[in-house]
């Protein structure tokens, strides 16, 4: 559903109607800009619905988990909107990695995910601690391997405009874990369409 489309089902219940303004040339703007404010007391310009216009935040919430067993590497995320719309995202890779390299792939899919979502605030819930404590800059990478995957990281990071990190026990991370441990034993044929999953 477009931008738009949500904006006219939201305000379609007001009895509001489009006028156009008259424009106003630049110079008439910036001849009032100029003038100087007589007297002592400065001009207080009111905008009653200012209160309108200001649009609010909400954070994002993504568990992510990665998972290298002998049916093979996969990844599960699960985004969850602001108004609790929940988003599975599960991928079997079929490449080899190690586990780590996994729950850095699963970080990476859940980060990307939310920016396609549009999302700008992002709490980041995992159960590798190593990929949180790299995120949060806690610990330094020693493995020359991971520096891409660290680097890659940083740079989503670094897109948006609040993003916190926080490790959970595995037993906490069940839903990304559920999805990691089931797209790596399910070989779906590529160009498979899947019909979405509806978390009740």
């Amino acid at each position: 559903m477009s931008k738009l489309v949500r904006w006219l089902l939201l305000l379609s219940e007001f009895d509001l109607k489009y006028v156009t303004h008259k424009s106003v040339k630049g110079r008439t703007v910036a001849e009032f800009l100029a003038d100087p404010v007589e007297g002592d007391e400065a001009v207080e310009y009111l905008f009653p619905n200012e209160d309108i216009l200001r649009i609010e935040e909400k954070t994002w919430t993504t568990y992510f988990d990665g998972t290298s067993n002998q049916y093979g590497y996969a990844i599960g995320v699960l985004l969850i909107a602001p108004d609790d719309f929940y988003i599975p995202l599960a991928f079997k890779l079929l490449f080899k990695l190690s586990n780590n390299e996994t729950e850095y792939e699963a970080c990476i899919v859940g980060l990307e995910a939310a920016l396609e979502l549009r999302a700008i605030r992002l709490n980041v819930i995992g159960d590798s601690n190593l990929v949180v404590s790299h995120a949060n800059r806690d610990w330094k990478f020693k493995e020359e391997n991971m520096k891409a995957y660290h680097q890659a990281l940083y740079i989503l990071i670094l897109r948006f405009k609040k993003l916190t990190c926080t490790h959970l026990l595995r037993e906490n991370n069940r839903f990304a874990d559920a999805f990691a441990a089931l797209s790596s034993m399910v070989n779906i044929p590529l160009g498979a369409k899947m019909r979405p999953i509806i978390i009740k």
